[in-house]
Order: structure tokens, then C-alpha cells, then sequence
């Protein structure tokens, strides 16, 4: 994860509080080229470095004292500069001598801007002040200095994401808060509540139920519908006014200074406001400039957002022009660069002022049928329908149907979270119901656009009564248009049944559009667990007396995330997979193996040896996990059986017999070349001299009456050498139990005394 590099702004000025003037220094490389650049826009440059200095040491004295910014040192650090730079005019006020009566003259008699206490006063400045001071730190910089987030970073102490997040935040919050300034003069009980919540509905803030009741009273309150219909133009200007809130006339020339590639074009609004207020006209201008300033201020968020069309919010002063009868001067003595400065982006080419000339123009080719009077009648312009998109959480709804035998009349598998009814999959499928609610008599065309991810499938058969429904190319999307737009029918969407998949996998969304209104909703579906018995497999790979040879097989799946198997085993067992199997990572302690490639697991070897014990001991498990489906299957394995075959303890005959001295008994098996063991045990009137065969190892036991005798691979029986008492019974008998790794054996052979050989 990205972190900031070096302290935030927040670390530095608490440093600062505390008497680190380091800090402030550190505060000072940041923001130093900020407070020259807006410093130029208020004196000559070679003034512009010692008034930010002045500023500078303004903010330290703050902090210093306990006051200042807590976060937002740029902003507070700008707004100090056109401070310190005002409090330098009305000192100079006060200044009687001077020998450049010229630079006197230019001094107004009483500093006001009238710019800077209009938007100070209005509803921009208050929205902002009204907003937690980190939201109005980061909306500065994000807003007004264009800078990128992972620039943001380090003075707010966030990462690039973080910034972006609380930008996100903070650009909600004071849109809202902006539309709710323009309310305060909505009046009457009756509007009242629907006033309260507009900037919300906006911004598509409220509750469905608010929402609707916003739109009733809206469809029967024309005074309500108007304020809406501002608002809506009026929140999509919203970003430029956050400069000249706080900067006032200086701040369209520090957006020229940092907006890079648009500084000609927002120099050219500064050079005009500054041609308007030279000499003694600043201190004269009156309405006409304010819609100077108000046209520039939007014009200025074209510059930011890269859009070279005058928004239509700029007509509107046009309708001020005429307080002055053509032809007049003007009472305030402009300079002659003020006309073309200003006049053109206030006066669009589509809609020429009317001139008085018209009244002499002669008749085109159809003569008029009466008398033409002193002044003809300025022509209707042709109103221009809005086409800002609206934000509508009531246009569209996503909620599951009611019925199917569910406890309360619930669909099967809902359950209802706040006024939001999710479907959980069922068994068979996932039905949904999507309700388009437009405004009464609406003649505007209805679409809706459904998306839905990889483990989901087209979800409409047919077109559905009412609509006209058509499945995009990509098999990820389609579109359904309503035959009916006033009324439109509900659509019935049906998803098959899941077998898993990731979130984004199981997530469809539904779009809506009906005119200028929008709305989207989406739901991510829920597959339930349940059980596939045709998921695992195990079968037999090959036969063999000694080792219990099994394949584990899981079926494949195009929609899975994970394969995993899990082995369980009794006491007899042991873990059954040998080295690192293809395809597969395995973890003995863990007793787990996961799939490499979940689509298409491969086969998976275990080996068993053939165990001893009850069957508890001798069973093992696999449960196999894709996803949200699983399936266990178990296998207890036989153990070691009793043969009466394998074993036989066998005397030579005098032909064979190795040493006629002793008693010679061969002990020989049958049905093995593998592993063999042989426990041996005799009376006390026997004593066993010596076992004679290459390839079987010998051990006796400490009460000197037992031995064990062990070959890896069987080839051939194993001579015993006995000596023998007189005597008979079991003090005269050799007993051998032979074992195998499938099998066991046991016999037993009486030795005669010696008295009796031959």
C-alpha cells in the first residue's frame, strides 16, 4: 500500500503550536509558489514576494497564538494574502503626503470589492464554511488547484486512494450544503417540507418514500418545480464558485495562473475585470458588474472542466442590459477596452440585441397586413429544453416477487433488508421484478439496460409483456424499450441456478432511463451451499495384494475460484499422497490439496497400505469444496486376512536335509515376492541354533524362546536349525506366524527328541 511521503499539514502546524519552527518551514517550501501566485494577481511581481512573506508571518503569529487553520493551511494562507493586501490599502488611506498626486488619484476614497462581499455573503462562502475542515483542505486542492491526488497526499497525511475517497466525500457534502443556501427563501407550510430536501433530491440524497413524495409535490407546486429546476442547472456550475468565495476578484487570476494550457483564455476574463475596476471605477461599480463576475465565475469552471460551450445559465443577465437606452453612454465613464472585454460572451451571436434601425428596413416580399408601428416586436426565442440528466432513486426498483409458498407470502429464499427486498438463490432459479415509476403523462421514451456478470446468463425469455427485449452481441448485457411510456410493465427477471463464482460474477445491474431522469440498481446474488454428488470420484487405479491404489477425481467447472480436497484417514492409515502430485499443492499437516487449476482439476493419486485394525482405523474421507458445492465420499479398505495358504513349515527329507546332526525345519510362503515377516516362538525343551538364507535378517528376543526374521522381497524359504530335549507337547512344538502386507498365516510343527531320529 502507497503511503504519504513526509509529515501531513495537520503534523506540521501542531508542531508549529508547539514552537518547531522547523515545521513551519517545511510549511513554507509547500505552499510558498501558491501564495506568490495569488500575491501577483493582487501587486506588481516585484511587490508579489514580500506581501506573501507578510503572509506567511500573518499565519505564523495565528499559530503561534493558538489560532489558524487545523488542516487547511493553503486555503487559510490565500484568503490571509487578499487580507493582508486590503489592510495595506486602508492603511494607506490614511497617508496625507504624497508627491505623486496621480498614484493618490487612482486610490478610491473607501476600499470596497463588491465582488468579494457578494460571494462572501453568499450561498457558496456559507456552504463551504459550513463544511469539517479536512473536507474543505482537500476540495481546495482537488477543486480549485486541479492538483492530482497522489500530490494531496502528504499535506493530508492519506494515500492517493484515501484522498480520492475523501474528495468524493467532501464534493457530496458541499453540493448539498451549496443547493440548501439558495432554500432559505422558500416559505409556507406547505412547501416547506418539500424545501428542506430539494438539495438532497438533487443529488439524490432522500429515501425511496421521500423521494416519491418530493416528486408528488413537485408535479402540483410550480414554485417548487422552479427552484428544482435551478437547482439542478445551478449544481452543475457548482465547482467554480469555491475560488471567488474565498479569493474573491484575484481568484479568476490565480485559476489563470495554474490552469496551464486555458491561461489565455481565463487571462482574458482577469484583464477584463481589471481594465473595468481601474482608477475610480472601482469603486463604482454596481449591478452590471456583479453579472460581469458571475458570467466570468462560470466561464472560468468551462476553463477548468475543458468545456468551450457557454452553459445556458449565462443568458440570463442578458435581461439586465436593457436599464441603458441604446446609443447612451455610460454614467460611469468606461475605458474603451471594457465593451469588447465583456459585451461578447454576454451577448450570444444566436440572439442579436434588436436594433432601432429595423423599424425603416423595407417589407420582405409578403407586405404587411398593418400599419408598421414605431418599433417592431422583438421575436419569441424558441425555449431550449433542459437536457441535464437527473438523478431519480424512484424511477427504478429491483425487489423479489411476492408468493411461492414462503413463509408470509415471501418468494422463496427472500428476506427484506430496510425497504430493499434481496433475493437469495433458491434451488430452481432467482426471479426479480423490476418496477419503472415515471411522471404522470410521460411521453419520453423508457429503456432499461441490464449487465450481469460471467457466472450469470441472460435473464428475460422472449420480450416480456409490454416491452421489446434484444440481447447485446456479448452475451453480458441487453436492452428492453416500453411500449407503453406513460405506464410502463414490470419486468420479470429469472437467473438460473448458481454453482459459485466470484462476487463480481454474480452481480447483475439494471439501468433505467426515461427522459432527462436516471437511475441504477444492482444485486449481487447469493448462491446457497448444497451438496453435488457427481463432484468427486474415487475409483481403483490399479490392483494390488499389498497397496490399496486409488484416483480422486472432481469434475470440472467453468465458474469456480477454488478446488480443495480435504483427506481424512483412520489410525491404521497414513497420509496417502506421495511426493508433489501434478497439478496439485498439497499440505500433509494441514491434510488439504488445492486444485492448481480450479476449472479443470487433475487427477489426484493416493496410495494405502493394507492396514490392520477395526474398521474405524482402517476408513478414510474426501471432501471436495468448489466454490459453494461439495461432495464427501469415504472408503473403509480390508485388512490383513487370515490365509491358510501362505504358510508352511516343512521337514526335508534325508535327501534335502542339510545337516543330519540337528533337526532342519524350512519355513516356506506363498503367493508373495514382497515384504515377510516371520515371529517365531518355541517350548522350553527346544532350543533354535541357527536360520541359514541370504536375504533374511534375524533377531532374537531377550526370554531367549522368541525371534523375529524379516526379508524386503520373498525368493525363497527361510531353514531353521533345531536342538531338542525329550519331552513332548507344547514344550516340544515350534509355533511361526507369517505376515504380509495383505495377509496373515500361522502354523505349528512338534520336533522329536534326538533319541528318536532314525
Amino acid at each position: 500500500m502507497e503511503t504519504p511521503e513526509g509529515p501531513s499539514d495537520a503534523e506540521l502546524i501542531a508542531r508549529v503550536r508547539n514552537g518547531d519552527l522547523e515545521a513551519y518551514g517545511e510549511l513554507f517550501g509547500r505552499h510558498h509558489h501558491a501564495a506568490e501566485r495569488m500575491a501577483r494577481q493582487l501587486v506588481p511581481p516585484n511587490d508579489a514576494d514580500d506581501l506573501a512573506g507578510d503572509a506567511f508571518a500573518k499565519v505564523l503569529d495565528a499559530l503561534r497564538n493558538g489560532g489558524g487553520p487545523d488542516i487547511s493551511f493553503r486555503a487559510y494562507l490565500l484568503t490571509t494574502v487578499r487580507r493582508v493586501h486590503v489592510d495595506r490599502i486602508r492603511a494607506g488611506k490614511k497617508v496625507q503626503t504624497t508627491d505623486d498626486i496621480a498614484a493618490y488619484e487612482r486610490e478610491p476614497e473607501t476600499f470596497d470589492d463588491p465582488t468579494v462581499t457578494g460571494f462572501e455573503s453568499g450561498a457558496a462562502a456559507k456552504a463551504f464554511a459550513s463544511l469539517p475542515e479536512r473536507w474543505q483542505a482537500v476540495l481546495w486542492h482537488t477543486e480549485v488547484e486541479g492538483e492530482k491526488p497522489a500530490a494531496i497526499a502528504p499535506m493530508l497525511g492519506l494515500t492517493a486512494n484515501g484522498v480520492s475517497a475523501l474528495a468524493y466525500r467532501a464534493r457530496e457534502g458541499l453540493r448539498q450544503a451549496y443547493l440548501q443556501q439558495h432554500l432559505a427563501d422558500v416559505a409556507g407550510d406547505r412547501c416547506r417540507w418539500t424545501s428542506e430536501r430539494l438539495g438532497s433530491y438533487v443529488r439524490g440524497g432522500l429515501t425511496k418514500r421521500e423521494n416519491r413524495n418530493v416528486r408528488e409535490h413537485l408535479d402540483d407546486c410550480a414554485k417548487c418545480t422552479a427552484v428544482y429546476l435551478e437547482l439542478v442547472e445551478v449544481n452543475s456550475a457548482l465547482p467554480a464558485l469555491l475560488a471567488p468565495a474565498l479569493l474573491g476578484t484575484a481568484g479568476l487570476g490565480y485559476l489563470a495562473a495554474a490552469s496551464g494550457a486555458k491561461v489565455g483564455f481565463v487571462g482574458f476574463l482577469v484583464t477584463g475585470w481589471r481594465k473595468a475596476t481601474e482608477n475610480s471605477t472601482r469603486t463604482a461599480v454596481g449591478a452590471g458588474t456583479v453579472v460581469v463576475v458571475a458570467v466570468a465565475a462560470v466561464l472560468a469552471a468551462m476553463a477548468l472542466t475543458g468545456n468551450e460551450t457557454p452553459p445556458v445559465a449565462i443568458d440570463k443577465p442578458q435581461t439586465q442590459q436593457p436599464t441603458q437606452p441604446p446609443g447612451n453612454p455610460p454614467t460611469a465613464n468606461p475605458p474603451t477596452a471594457k465593451p469588447p472585454t465583456v459585451k461578447p460572451p454576454v451577448v450570444p451571436p444566436t440572439q442579436p440585441e434588436p436594433e432601432p434601425t429595423q423599424t425603416t428596413t423595407e417589407p420582405t416580399t409578403a407586405p404587411p397586413t398593418t400599419a408598421p408601428t414605431s418599433e417592431p416586436p422583438a421575436p419569441t426565442p424558441t425555449p431550449v429544453e433542459p437536457t441535464t440528466p437527473i438523478f431519480d432513486e424512484g424511477l427504478l426498483t429491483i425487489s423479489a416477487p411476492q408468493g411461492g409458498g414462503a413463509p408470509g407470502g415471501a418468494a422463496p429464499g427472500a428476506r427484506s433488508v430496510g425497504t430493499r427486498s434481496v433475493m437469495v438463490e433458491s434451488a430452481a432459479a432467482a426471479k426479480w421484478l423490476i418496477t419503472i415509476k415515471v411522471p404522470a403523462n410521460n411521453t419520453k421514451p423508457v429503456t432499461i439496460g441490464i449487465k450481469y456478470g460471467g457466472s450469470l446468463s441472460w435473464p428475460v425469455s422472449g420480450s416480456p409483456a409490454g416491452w421489446t427485449c434484444v440481447r447485446a452481441a456479448d452475451a453480458k448485457s441487453g436492452k428492453c424499450t416500453a411500449l407503453n411510456p406513460s405506464a410502463p410493465a414490470t419486468v420479470p427477471l429469472s437467473f438460473a441456478d448458481l454453482t459459485g463464482g466470484s462476487v463480481a460474477a454474480r452481480t447483475f445491474t439494471v439501468s433505467a432511463k426515461a427522459g432527462r431522469l436516471y437511475d441504477d440498481d444492482s444485486e449481487t446474488m447469493t448462491a446457497r451451499a448444497r451438496t453435488d454428488e457427481n463432484l468427486l470420484k474415487l475409483s481403483v487405479r490399479k490392483s494390488d495384494p499389498d497397496v490399496y491404489y486409488r484416483t480422486l477425481t472432481v469434475a470440472p467447472g467453468t465458474d469456480r475460484t477454488a478446488v480443495t480436497l480435504k483427506i481424512q484417514y483412520g489410525a491404521a492409515l497414513s497420509w496417502p499422497i506421495k511426493g508433489t502430485p501434478a497439478g496439485w499443492k498439497c499440505s500433509q499437516p494441514a491434510k488439504t490439496c488445492t486444485a492448481l487449476n480450479p476449472a479443470r482439476p487433475a487427477p489426484l493419486y493416493a496410495e494405502f497400505a493394507v492396514p490392520d485394525g477395526s474398521a474405524a482405523a482402517r476408513t478414510y474421507s474426501v471432501s471436495a469444496t468448489a466454490g459453494l458445492v461439495s461432495d464427501t465420499d469415504s472408503e473403509t479398505l480390508p485388512g490383513i486376512r487370515a490365509d491358510e495358504s501362505l504358510l508352511q513349515i516343512l521337514t526335508p527329507g534325508p535327501k534335502e536335509d542339510p545337516n543330519p546332526f540337528v533337526y532342519n525345519r524350512f519355513l516356506k510362503i506363498s503367493g508373495t515376492s514382497g515384504p515377510v515377516t516371520l515371529e517365531i516362538s518355541w517350548g522350553r525343551n527346544l532350543s533354535m541354533l541357527s536360520s541359514l538364507h541370504r536375504g533374511w535378517t534375524c533377531s532374537r528376543s531377550i526370554d531367549i524362546r522368541r525371534a523375529t526374521c524379516t526379508t524386503d522381497h520373498y525368493t525363497k524359504s527361510l531353514n531353521t536349525e533345531w536342538a531338542s530335549w525329550p519331552g513332548s507337547g507344547p514344550a516340544n512344538t515350534v509355533t511361526v506366524k507369517a505376515t504380509t502386507p495383505s495377509s496373515y498365516d500361522t502354523d505349528t510343527a512338534p520336533i522329536p527328541p534326538a533319541s528318536s531320529r532314525r
